[in-house]
């Protein structure tokens, strides 16, 4: 009798040990496997700021480039990707890195952060820039519109907005002047007669937004805080990519069903993308921020010579990053 309950108790410890062993948690990152190369569609500002940034300017439009990548649509869905890929490897908006739940790597030895960006020691960084229609392709309450619009941004409350929502500022917040301070200086009288009229929800004036995706948290947080200072005002957002912003503010859908009020790129506009005078400009600064997976382990700083070799190579696995 005894001798079959020591027997039965090594049986159910020999169980307990199996069990422990299929539930417990592999030690270390397989180096072994192929990087997930994540990369954005070729109308993305991000995608252009990233790979000029890298010394590879030839993989910002040629998907060819990059063989065999995964796109991502947008910076979230960018986001999204390397959060569920653990040998994932991606690039995302510095504005977008605190509730990404990505692992940020540091970029030639310099980690990614504002001072950095500002102090120009992190160079993988661009700016948000803005972009609007002309007088003549709108009405002149639209244009009045979008000119009180843009000068909220510049305000003491548009650009502590900017910094609420991971933007950066290179000008001191606190020097700044209130919306209402802008509004009483005599060259924005007519500006301040259209935002101090009372207007019924029916007869608001729609402007839309559209453009990049990394800018559109910032876009949408100014357009809402604008709207409750100018009764008149309803914003329609639709951000695709930073290619949209001229085509549907100057470009070739200017007057069509894409047509857009203000664009925003998160990119600088090329030498196809000629503004009108005084209709574009400098939101604010961002970082491009190299990101992977939690699990990963293995990495912590990159360089661009490393993420070229990465993005040019098809099948590379994480052992050949050197």
């Amino acid at each position: 009798m005894k001798k079959n309950i020591l027997i039965l108790a090594l049986i159910c410890a020999l169980l307990g040990l199996v069990s422990c062993k299929k539930t417990t948690p592999k030690d270390t990152f397989d180096t072994t496997k192929v990087v997930t190369r994540y990369s954005r569609d070729s109308e993305s500002g991000t995608r252009d700021g990233f790979f000029t940034a890298i010394g590879y300017a030839e993989a910002k439009e040629d998907d060819s480039k990059i063989p065999g990548y995964v796109k991502a649509t947008d910076n979230a869905n960018m986001i999204s990707l390397v959060k569920n890929d653990e040998y994932g490897i991606g690039y995302i908006s510095l504005a977008s890195l605190a509730e990404s739940g990505l692992k940020a790597l540091n970029y030639e030895g310099v980690a990614p952060s504002e001072a950095a960006v500002i102090d120009g020691s992190y160079k993988l960084s661009r700016n948000f820039n803005y972009i609007t229609t002309t007088k003549d392709n709108c009405t002149e309450t639209e244009w009045l519109l979008i000119q009180a619009f843009v000068l909220f941004t510049t305000s003491k409350e548009g650009q502590g907005i900017i910094k609420a929502k991971d933007g950066i500022t290179t000008k001191s917040i606190a020097s700044a002047l209130s919306f209402q301070e802008l509004l009483d200086k005599e060259e924005n009288k007519e500006i301040k007669a259209l935002c101090e009229k009372p207007c019924a929800a029916s007869d608001q004036i729609e402007i839309k937004f559209g453009g990049s995706t990394s800018v559109e948290k910032i876009a949408k947080a100014l357009s809402e805080a604008f709207a409750k200072n100018c009764p008149t005002f309803k914003a329609v957002h639709n951000h695709t990519g930073s290619g949209a912003a001229y085509k549907g503010t100057q470009g070739s859908e200017k007057t069509s069903v894409n047509k857009l009020h203000v664009g925003f790129l998160s990119r600088e506009l090329n030498a196809s993308e000629t503004p009108a005078d005084n209709t574009s400009g400098m939101l604010c600064k961002d970082g491009i921020v190299v990101v992977v997976n939690v699990l990963n382990d293995t990495v912590t700083n990159i360089t661009k010579e490393q993420l070229k070799k990465i993005y040019a190579t098809e099948n590379i696995k994480w052992s050949e990053i050197n």
